[in-house]
């Protein structure tokens, strides 16, 4: 790191209590959907989350209403459909501007069971921006269907959706074209969210600075942690895109703490899952939640099964509490714990159900990738229990099954002291131990069959548990998050 770059942090880390506290708190304080009329899902943490039908529609009209029905019955809360302009100046559902007699938006709408239910509406706007002209002609065809067959009313507002590549002009078009006053009954009930996928941390700023309301990332996106947090300390909405069918009941939980709004094509085929999606964020599975981004100062706090806060003091054997500014634009922004090697945190002895095991997440700046040390990013493993690791050249995650420690793994080797990694490790009871990093799987174990053993150490942050208060294995590097919950086969 250049000296003018540590200058810069000690400048930032002197002001950055400031910035936080000057942030608007819509966000912070997780009420992005107040308002909203539909009961949304709530996780066991008090977390208001709403869950997007990812593409909800088809080739026709007839398809387009048999994948609502889906989502309706399976307790989907946002309705996505894309929208295209053709030519006959006519604004249809589809992926990309076929120029196909696809079903039209406002069939579309004409549904019964869609207007009469209490789903809010998802529109992603997939025509690429030209003209203003050609613009207000495509906002003013969807504005109207809106207003028309009754959508965008009060606690039920709609959400118009961009990319952050030169669409997202549309919403600029549209924000303007709803001051006129033949949309006066629906102007106050619309939101817009912009999808970036570059230039990240500058087209935050912008959505913020556009007068927009939310932002949505890919869920594997580098850092996604730190352009997450920046998002909300700006008081936007913050959501993700679009989390697989496979194995998508581990990524709903691994973030519903943290996010608004979810896109996810879990529980879309053909038969409805045992556990739907909206069933997920709900169960209560909750063992440790801990994410500093939005704390400035010590005694830290994290929640357990419910959305009781429990704190963390300050001490000898605690890490530093590092504040970077949300201007930082660094890999995390907010709190970072600081762990160099002899310090952890302990939270408290919580254990697996007798037959099941643990889904873990941690957000992670690492600080020591050579090394070969083995190190504890959160762990429980004391001759049962589980652990998330640095071990050699590997970051795994183990569990203890009938008598011995099984691992999933990640090599270090493609990993870095710059950004930050959201890492996930998951064991059902049932199958192989699983790791992502930055939701990309890496190498599973064998399959096991057979509850997590368990043990009466803590869940310890940044160091290994012998016993109540004896640490080994200590990590080197910054963490943000931390979640562990008991964990199932679904």
């Amino acid at each position: 790191m250049s000296q003018s770059n540590r200058m810069y942090r000690s400048f930032v880390r002197a002001v950055c209590w400031v910035a936080l506290c000057a942030a608007p708190t819509l966000a912070q304080a997780g009420t992005y959907w107040n308002g909203v009329s539909r009961a949304l899902p709530v996780s066991p943490l008090g977390n208001t989350v709403a869950l997007s039908c990812h593409n909800c529609y088809g080739s026709s009209t007839a398809a387009t209403n048999t994948q609502v029905s889906m989502a309706l019955s399976r307790g989907y809360d946002l309705i996505e459909f894309d929208l295209t302009l053709h030519a006959d100046g006519q604004v249809y559902v589809e992926h990309g501007d076929s120029e196909i007699a696809v079903g039209t938006f406002a069939n579309a709408l004409a549904n019964t069971n869609l207007q009469q239910s209490d789903r809010l509406l998802f529109l992603e706007i997939k025509e690429k921006y030209t003209t203003a002209a050609a613009s207000d002609t495509l906002m003013l065809g969807v504005l109207r269907a809106v207003r028309d067959w009754g959508y965008a009313s009060a606690g039920r507002p709609v959400v118009l959706r961009g990319f952050m590549d030169g669409r997202h002009q549309h919403l600029v078009r549209a924000k303007t074209l709803l001051a006129q006053s033949e949309f006066a009954s629906i102007r106050d009930n619309i939101r817009f969210h912009t999808l970036i996928e570059s230039d990240i941390r500058n087209n935050i700023r912008a959505t913020k600075s556009l007068g927009f309301h939310g932002v949505e990332l890919e869920y594997r996106m580098a850092s996604l942690f730190g352009a997450l947090m920046q998002a909300k300390l700006l008081g936007l909405g913050v959501g993700v895109y679009t989390t697989p069918a496979s194995m998508g009941e581990a990524y709903l939980s691994a973030l519903r703490e943290d996010v608004d709004f979810i896109t996810s094509d879990y529980d879309r085929g053909t038969t409805a899952l045992a556990t739907s999606a909206r069933a997920v964020i709900a169960e209560s599975t909750s063992l440790v939640h801990m994410n500093t981004a939005q704390q400035t100062a010590w005694p830290l706090t994290y929640r357990r099964t419910n959305a009781t806060t429990y704190p963390v003091a300050q001490g000898s054997t605690t890490p530093t509490l590092e504040v970077l500014a949300v201007t930082s634009d660094e890999d995390r922004v907010g709190g970072s714990m600081v762990f160099t090697g002899t310090q952890s945190v302990t939270t408290w002895q919580a254990d697996n159900a007798s037959n099941g095991g643990f889904l873990v997440s941690a957000v992670v700046n690492f600080d020591d990738l050579t090394s070969g040390a083995t190190a504890a990013i959160v762990a429980k493993s004391d001759a049962g229990g589980f652990a998330l690791e640095q071990a050699g050249t590997s970051l795994r995650f183990g569990v203890y099954v009938n008598g011995a420690y099984q691992y999933a793994t990640a090599s270090l080797a493609g990993l870095n002291g710059t950004d930050s990694y959201f890492i996930i490790g998951a064991y059902d009871g049932n199958g192989a131990v699983r790791l992502w990093v930055n939701n990309v799987e890496g190498v599973p174990s064998v399959s096991v069959s057979g509850g997590v053993g368990l043990n009466t150490s803590p869940i310890v942050i940044g160091a290994d548990p012998q016993g109540a208060t004896d640490r080994r294995y200590f990590f080197k590097g910054k963490i943000q998050q931390v979640m562990v919950q008991r964990w199932r086969d679904h």
